[in-house]
């Protein structure tokens, strides 16, 4: 695990080595352990690395790593699980190693099969190889998005990084706020790739890599699309003994594949049915297993009996975290800057303290239950939708459009307090899909009330070569539904589930739920693998019939009946409570964020021309006096107003 950056340019001014080492301390929380700078003779191309020793602790795996013929040259961030069997069909082809690290194996993949060598591995990653005999420069991103990689074309130069903050340290990039990515950030908690909420920074999608020539030309690809599976029979599918058998398997060979490490591996265990399935296939093949548990004080809700259950089921060394509400206010200011850009996600706080804790334990790695949700039905928001679709559809189908009207501008009224539902009504009475993403804070209706002007923004090229036909609008209903299309372009008898897990797969799991994941654990300098999304048990889950998702009113039917005899069934059947901080009673009942926020209001900064900041204090005050919560939005808003 490393940070990473580095640029090619056009640009005849040499490199500058301060500036290059700068850039290095910023981002060397992500790699603590070593660092290392390249720069090409021509003063054009530079890399710098950061390294978070985890395979292979010594010096022959350092970066930035060249070949023995000084040919080729990588920066890396992530784990190759399966590098060890590509490195002996290289061996078999002639090639030779002079360390144990997956770097050196992807750096030699490259060589003997090009780029296209991607497809080869399974894991997590993002980085660059610079081809110095084609004067060619490949960013890539791994098929889930689980690594992070930022890339901008400003000041005739290619300059990328594994976080933005990286960037602004280059003198030819500016800074400025994307009100497109802001309306976005407002609707789904953060932006949709190749977005971000700058102007003129990007992030590789998941699944893809970019190609940066000699020319100055660049090229989008995508390699990897979760919907080019191996289809699987459907009178396989059709019995549910086989999907509980795959599902198991798959999922214990993905806790195998994590475990790779030559640092001690821990798990974050909340004692629910996500996290004691992982920690219970864990200690089948591991011993010494160390486990990680956060609740916040006061939480009637908090897990820590259940988590203590498991951990002494399976013998692990169990570690527990109390915080406070000061804890998570004392944190902010530093958790917006390891966000980079807003991630409007509570769980960042205990996220980083959790990790932190487990880097104190002596832990680097930890295994999380992220993906799992949206693989297998696991929200009670997705039942509430699944309910709603076949209404949704027939009455879309039957009532005529001025009846669908009419009922709507008769319902409007009695959810005056309550704009995303009236959002919902009108996106059915419009013919528009039920769907748009597992997160919806301001919809449509409601954004015009606190962005402060529609500001115009131009068509971007970049984002027209990345995704072609993507709606450059501040329309967030339109990025749900552009992904929408190219599923049931891919499969038009998909069911309405998959194409729900597909759009979360496009957006909301690589750009937020894993983004946060990366940014907050790397804060604390430990790595983070989720074995939900390994890619094979993705493709499967997409393939499974939706009868054995949600099933005689049970969420997650499938993975219940694949964890029975693993875990205890009072842990599988229990209650989903999930993994949250206390933002309600933070709004409600405390005065630490509240008056944060009221304090960024009536402070002059650059927001005051983009938000509508009477908007904001008034959704203060009904928040505070009102049986409605609005705590959720006023969390978005303070976040994004710290940047």
């Amino acid at each position: 695990m490393c940070g990473f950056a580095g640029y090619k340019t056009l640009r005849d001014t040499p490199i500058d080595h301060a500036l290059l080492h700068t850039i290095s301390e910023l981002i060397a929380h992500r790699g603590p352990d070593d660092s290392g700078i390249w720069r090409s003779h021509d003063q054009k191309t530079a890399l710098v690395a950061r390294r978070l020793s985890i395979v292979d602790l010594s010096a022959a795996g350092a970066q930035p790593m060249l070949d023995d013929e000084q040919c080729v040259v990588i920066v890396f961030n992530g784990e190759l699980y399966n590098y060890r069997t590509v490195r002996a069909e290289l061996i078999a082809a002639g090639y030779s190693f002079r360390s144990d690290s997956d770097t050196e194996v992807l750096l030699i993949a490259y060589k003997q099969w090009g780029i296209a060598c991607l497809k080869r591995f399974e894991g997590m990653f993002a980085g660059a190889i610079f081809d110095r005999e084609s004067g060619s420069l490949y960013l890539f991103r791994d098929r889930m998005g689980i690594k992070p990689l930022y890339f901008s074309l400003q000041g005739e130069t290619l300059s990328f990084a594994s976080e933005i903050k990286a960037l602004w340290k280059m003198p030819w990039i500016t800074e400025r706020i994307s009100v497109r990515g802001l309306s976005h950030y407002l609707t789904y908690l953060a932006t949709p790739a190749p977005m971000t909420l700058f102007e003129g920074i990007y992030k590789l999608p998941a699944g893809y890599y970019a190609c940066y020539t000699a020319s100055q030309d660049i090229s989008f690809t995508q390699w990897y699309d979760p919907l080019a599976y191996d289809v699987i029979e459907e009178k396989d599918l059709s019995k549910q003994s086989f999907c509980v058998t795959t599902v198991r398997t798959l999922l214990d060979e993905a806790v195998v594949k994590r475990l790779m490490a030559d640092v001690p591996v821990g798990a974050l265990l909340s004692g629910g049915l996500d996290s004691s399935l992982i920690v219970a296939l864990m200690a089948r093949h591991t011993t010494h297993l160390n486990t990680f548990t956060v609740a916040f004080d006061g939480d009637p809700h908090e897990e820590r009996s259940w988590a203590r259950k498991v951990a002494k089921k399976f013998g692990t060394n169990h570690h527990e975290l109390i915080l406070t509400e000061q804890d998570a206010f004392s944190f902010f200011e530093k958790m917006v800057h390891h966000q980079d850009e807003p991630l409007g996600d509570s769980v960042c706080i205990p996220l980083y303290f959790i990790s932190k804790q487990a880097r104190d334990a002596g832990v680097k790695v930890l295994l999380s239950g992220e993906g799992s949700d949206e693989l297998f039905c696991g929200y009670p928001m997705y039942v509430d939708y699944l309910s709603m679709y076949r209404y949704w559809k027939l009455s879309q189908r039957f009532l005529p459009n001025v009846a669908k009207q009419g009922l709507y501008y008769a319902a409007r009224p009695f959810y005056s307090e309550y704009p995303n539902r009236q959002d919902l009504i009108k996106s059915w009475a419009d013919g528009r899909s039920l769907f748009w993403g597992g997160v919806r804070v301001f919809s449509e209706l409601w954004k015009p009330d606190v962005l402060a002007a529609e500001a115009y923004e131009g068509f971007d090229p970049i984002i027209e070569k990345i995704y072609p036909g993507f709606p450059q609008l501040q329309d967030s209903y339109a990025v749900a539904d552009y992904y929408r299309s190219q599923f049931y372009k891919k499969h038009p008898k998909g069911d309405f589930f998959s194409a729900m897990t597909y759009i979360e797969l496009k957006h909301r799991l690589p750009e937020l739920i894993l983004t946060r994941t990366d940014k907050m654990t790397m804060a604390a300098s430990v790595e983070a693998r989720v074995p939900f999304m390994d890619h094979k048990l993705v493709e499967f889950m997409l393939q499974v019939p939706m009868q054995f998702k949600y099933h005689h009113h049970e969420t997650k039917y499938i993975l219940k009946k694949a964890a029975e005899g693993l875990i205890s069934n009072d842990i599988i059947y229990r209650k989903k409570v999930g993994f949250a901080s206390p933002v309600t009673r933070w709004f409600k009942e405390g005065g630490l964020f509240t008056e944060h926020l009221r304090d960024q209001l009536r402070s002059p900064n650059r927001w005051s021309e983009l938000l509508n900041q009477s908007a904001i204090e008034a959704l203060l005050k009904k928040n505070a006096h009102s049986s409605v919560n609005y705590s959720y939005q006023l969390w978005a808003l303070n976040n994004v107003m710290a940047f």
